[in-house]
């Protein structure tokens, strides 16, 4: 458009001479309305300083100034005169927006928030714009666990709303900056206003299960030896019979689950009384912990996981045993434990975790599987080349086997499975990175004897 303005002056001037760029004025608004849409689809550039002109003014500034030169060269005056009217008509533009655009167009009302780590909330943080004309932001974060919205446009005296989506870490801070790039209607001046429009407190999810942990010990207090009567034979390593469809009332017997108690017979005859049910073996179950974190962020994630576990089969009063252990030794191989049992036994060792950083891998770990998989395959083949892959899977087979026979990972399932025979349920809370080759040999062998297992992974 800004094409149309210098050229249409020179197909009048034949005919009203210095008067031709008179013409040209009608186009003006084109060029506001050409300024405008081009504003919405141009990408804003963080300034350097906190307001400047944008690339659109800096190029067409310069551009009408090249054209001055060169028509003062030809002696072309109403090339001249033109381009003088066009350069008013921007520096009136900018002007306007100097005076109505202030250096921090937006005002914030911050929220406060307290979520627990990792957990994700979506806020509405209300925008109020003091400018004296309409104009465009961008929203930047520089936090990869804050989402901003898309662009907002903001009329005269109008309120907006910013939708954040904010999962925060332990090491995030409590009032995050968030960068707002604005630009005018026109696209003439941007701006750079940095924010604090929230306020976190952030919770670590440790805490909150350690608090959830102690809560239980204190509600089930009263009921401490109830339950380590019913559960001594477990302790002792028996494994009373349970079921899922009931037939019969009896009286308590040492051996008997709390949850199997009929509380109704209870209260009426003063003596303990269990509900009876088909028979069929109870469940068992063993929690293996590896103790070790890189940092406090998977730290966190491990201990909740860990002592959630926990909790979780106590309040199912399932007879648990656990299998604990860092990088260079066997922290614990319990047997089965009674619900405040292994919830105490969990608390205890979360406080033993390790910071470790691990050692970067490069390749893919092996997959122990699959190479006993290649070697069955390889069996069938008689060339020279199938015998010499046979050879080298082979030897990479032995020297996982060889390194995992000494990890503490299967020393304490190990000594977990001793303590609980199978069928029972495995439950492997670990970071994955430093275990792998272990937990995945160690696994498939308990599997294969009738264990289940589940691995809870903590990193990432």
């Amino acid at each position: 458009m800004l094409g149309y303005f210098f050229a249409i002056p020179l197909l009048f001037e034949p005919i009203l001479h210095l008067f031709s760029p008179l013409v040209a004025i009608s186009i003006l608004p084109l060029i506001g309305s050409s300024f405008k849409q081009n504003a919405l689809i141009q990408s804003i550039v963080p300034p350097t300083k906190q307001r400047e002109l944008t690339f659109t003014s800096k190029s067409v500034i310069a551009a009408t100034g090249a054209i001055i030169l060169t028509s003062l060269l030809l002696g072309n005056w109403v090339l001249t005169i033109t381009c003088g009217i066009a350069l008013l008509f921007i520096a009136g533009m900018l002007l306007y927006v100097l005076r109505s655009l202030p250096l921090s167009p937006l005002e914030v009302q911050q929220k406060e928030i307290r979520l627990f780590a990792g957990n994700t909330s979506k806020l509405a943080i209300k925008l109020m714009g003091k400018a004296k004309c309409p104009f465009h932001i961008s929203v930047n974060s520089s936090y990869p666990w804050i989402y901003p919205a898309k662009d907002i446009l903001l009329n005269l005296t109008s309120e907006a709303e910013l939708n954040l989506t904010i999962t925060p870490s332990l090491s995030g801070p409590s009032e995050p900056h968030i960068e707002f790039l604005s630009t005018d209607l026109w696209g003439l001046i941007q701006m750079r206003q940095v924010i604090e429009p929230v306020r976190l407190y952030v919770i670590p999810r440790a805490k909150y299960a350690e608090w959830l942990a102690r809560k239980y010990l204190e509600e089930t207090a009263s009921e401490a030896g109830a339950l380590a009567a019913a559960f001594s034979p477990v302790a002792a390593g028996t494994t009373p019979k349970g079921g899922v469809e009931y037939c019969d009332s009896r009286p308590y017997q040492p051996g008997d689950r709390l949850k199997d108690i009929d509380w109704k017979h209870t209260a009426k005859l003063r003596k303990l009384v269990i509900k009876e049910y088909a028979q069929e073996a109870r469940q068992l179950a063993i929690i293996a912990a590896n103790l070790v974190a890189a940092d406090a962020e998977e730290a966190d994630k491990l201990v909740y996981n860990f002592i959630t576990a926990a909790l979780t089969l106590a309040k199912e009063t399932i007879p648990t045993a656990i299998a604990a252990y860092d990088q260079e030794q066997v922290l614990a191989a319990t047997p089965l434990l009674d619900p405040r049992g292994l919830v105490t036994k969990a608390l205890q060792l979360s406080q033993k975790v390790v910071l470790l950083t691990p050692l970067q891998r490069y390749i893919q770990p092996p997959d122990i599987r699959q190479i006993k998989i290649s070697l069955r395959h390889l069996e069938k083949a008689s060339t020279e080349p199938a015998r010499k892959l046979r050879e080298i899977l082979d030897l990479e087979r032995k020297a996982i086997e060889e390194g995992v026979k000494k990890h503490p990972a299967r020393e304490a399932l190990s000594r977990g499975a001793v303590h609980v025979l199978p069928p029972a349920t495995i439950t492997v809370i670990s970071p994955w990175s430093y275990d792998y080759e272990a937990l995945s040999l160690t696994l498939e062998e308990l599997k294969r004897q009738g264990y289940n297992a589940t691995v809870i992974k903590v990193n990432g």
